[in-house]
């Protein structure tokens, strides 16, 4: 007899209801888009070409975020732009940011603060934020969907045969698993296909990797002000040895990985801008008011058209301010018929705004903190975005970074992270052989999970929310959590959980609330599940008097930053007790049966040869006696 065990797997069917990018990937040409806040970048990787940015229908390396809705035609980038003063109520801006968020989010609420003409707002019909223009409601993601599209289209015009639909899209350093899939549905809308989501920074970091294979590692700090946000990445780049072939000879080559992130997400060039508009309004109030003399204050700031005027002029102000000190202002008929005649020094902008000088260096010390690093282990600084480009930004970062660090400016401030997609693009794809470079990111949310026994009412399929009804005082309280995604660990990785269990399972996969990087204003919850089919397997398992079975949960952190689960299923291990009756050969066997019969007739023949012997000596004393 022998022994051996049978794992009886029960899997459970789960055809999972989660946004996940696509496999097959043999597009011959690839966008990298930048989508920003005020500007969007497109790259374009094709075969036996370089990389190269879109130029727009203006020959312009960039693209305003901006939409016009005008006697039922729509108007982008600077066609839109150069219309903003005169319609700013039918002109919406900086989308993206209200991508994924609530209207009471801190970062929708700026957009208000900073004079924005249209503002995110909750809509009941539509059950969550949108953006009223000219009595018509839109969700950011259909405004960003527009967007999109313009990017295919200035694609097509820079000379680019057939429908392009493949793209690689950043995301900020702190997007959350909401805002990412509301830009995936915007892309949706878009018509376009997302192989990946990748972090702004890490694009950049990418983009400056390309040729670059160090003896030993480099640390580098890479500090990112753009439109409406301050981004700060450390980044360790090294080299090692890969084969392309299993029996290939070994190739150096590239890498790189992400060690910390830290950020500001309402510091930025528009902060700035924000100053000089309140500053250029007061002193408006003061002479609108003064002209009118009639008793009564009035504020600039309610009337869109002379807010969107010093909108423009602010922005103007700090691009020259950059390389003067003294800037003269002058917007004539600003409001009213009143002309609004001013100058602005360096000195007075960098007075209004000595508390942002302030934040733009805190996220240094944070990154350096979740690297586990100090000035003293970092080799280098590179600086990308727009904002950064202030002198008074660059200044308080020599004072904060010493001596002992110069500010690098070896890749292109603005074009470096839609450069830096795409690249990754060509690398995903099965469509180009490209040089290979290393990356590993990281999450810096935690995510947690939490278990607990599935309702009844909720028990209506695989999946679902179903309305939790409380336990009865007599049933036994279960529950189990877990975190599975650890703060600031890597991406691209599965992770399982096991226990054992009788009862069917709601499943919580949340964020860590208690994370102290997770962003204000974001909701906790990120997916539910209810997993069916584990009380039947159990009780299926009970009455062959077997034990309960165990539960397995995989999920996964994908290179995109998004977490799903992957598989559920549950297994019972069943030993079996088998009696086996072995054959043996047919010639061995006649063999055997030939030896007994050849022995037994020996043994025969011996008796019977003493039986003579002993009669022969029987007769033998016979005769003796007779004599």
């Amino acid at each position: 007899m022998k022994m051996f065990q049978n794992n009886s797997i029960f899997h459970l069917a789960m055809l999972l209801a989660v946004a996940i990018l696509p496999g097959s990937i043999v597009a011959k040409t690839i966008l990298g888009v930048d989508l920003g806040s005020l500007y969007m970048k497109v790259a374009l990787v094709q075969r036996n070409s370089p990389l190269e940015i879109v130029t727009n229908l203006h020959s312009k390396r960039k693209t305003e975020q901006i939409v016009l809705f005008d006697q039922g035609t729509r108007f982008y980038g600077s066609d839109a732009s150069s219309l903003f003063a005169r319609k700013p109520t039918k002109s919406p801006q900086a989308m993206s940011v209200a991508l994924g968020r609530t209207d009471d989010h801190p970062a929708t609420k700026v957009l208000a603060e900073r004079h924005y003409p249209i503002v995110p707002s909750y809509n009941e019909t539509r059950s969550g934020v949108c953006l009223t223009i000219d009595g018509e409601t839109f969700t950011p993601e259909e405004l960003v969907a527009m967007v999109l599209t313009h990017a295919k289209d200035i694609t097509s015009a820079f000379g680019v045969k057939g429908d392009v639909k493949d793209c690689v899209l950043t995301v900020p350093s702190f997007s959350t698993q909401h805002e990412r899939r509301a830009l995936l549905d915007a892309a949706k809308l878009a018509g376009l296909n997302v192989l990946a989501l990748i972090d702004e920074n890490t694009a950049a970091g990418l983009h400056y990797g390309i040729d670059l294979i160090e003896e030993e590692p480099q640390n580098m700090l890479f500090y990112n002000m753009g439109a409406s946000s301050l981004q700060v990445s450390v980044m360790q780049f090294y080299s090692y040895e890969r084969k392309e072939t299993k029996y290939g000879k070994g190739k150096k080559v590239g890498a790189f990985q992400v060690l910390g992130k830290a950020w500001d997400s309402s510091v930025g060039g528009s902060a700035f801008d924000a100053r000089i508009v309140d500053y250029m309004a007061d002193e408006f109030n003061e002479i609108w008011n003064k002209k009118r003399n009639d008793g009564e204050a009035k504020d600039v700031r309610i009337f869109p058209r002379p807010m969107a005027k010093l909108r423009i002029q602010a922005n103007k102000v700090k691009h020259v301010l950059s390389a003067n000190n003294d800037f003269p202002v002058f917007i004539d008929s600003l409001h009213d018929n009143t002309n609004y005649h001013s100058h602005m020094s360096r000195a007075t902008f960098e007075e209004i705004c000595h508390d942002l000088l302030e934040r733009s260096t805190a996220p240094i010390e944070e990154a350096l903190k979740a690297a586990n690093m100090t000035l003293s282990d970092i080799h280098g600084v590179e600086l990308i975005g727009g904002g950064m480009r202030v002198p008074m930004v660059q200044e308080g970062l020599k004072d904060s970074l010493g001596d002992g660090l110069d500010l690098g400016m070896h890749i292109n401030s603005d074009e470096s992270m839609a450069l830096g997609a795409a690249f990754h693009g060509a690398n995903v794809s099965t469509a180009f052989k490209v040089r290979h470079v290393g990356m590993t990111d990281i999450n810096p949310f935690p995510v947690i999970v939490n278990l607990e026994n599935l309702p009844e009412s909720s028990k209506t399929g695989l999946f679902g929310l179903g309305k939790k009804k409380d336990n009865d005082d007599d049933d036994e309280v279960w529950s189990k959590h877990a975190t599975i995604f650890k703060e600031n660990g890597k991406i691209g990785v599965k992770k399982t959980i096991a226990f054992t269990h009788d009862s069917d399972v709601a499943c919580a996969v949340d964020y860590d609330e208690e994370s102290y990087f997770l962003p204000e204003g974001t909701p906790s919850a990120i997916e539910r599940y209810n997993i069916t089919g584990v009380a039947a397997f159990a009780k299926e398992m009970a009455d062959k008097g077997l034990a309960k079975p165990k539960v397995s949960l995989q999920f996964e952190l994908s290179t995109s930053g998004l977490v799903h689960l992957v598989k559920a299923e549950a297994s019972v291990e069943e030993t079996y007790t088998v009696e086996e009756e072995e054959e043996v050969d047919d010639e061995e066997a006649q063999a055997e049966e030939d030896a007994k019969e050849e022995k037994a007739k020996a043994e025969e023949d011996a008796k019977e040869e003493e039986a003579k012997t002993e009669e022969v000596k029987d007769d033998a004393a016979e005769e003796e006696t007779k004599e």
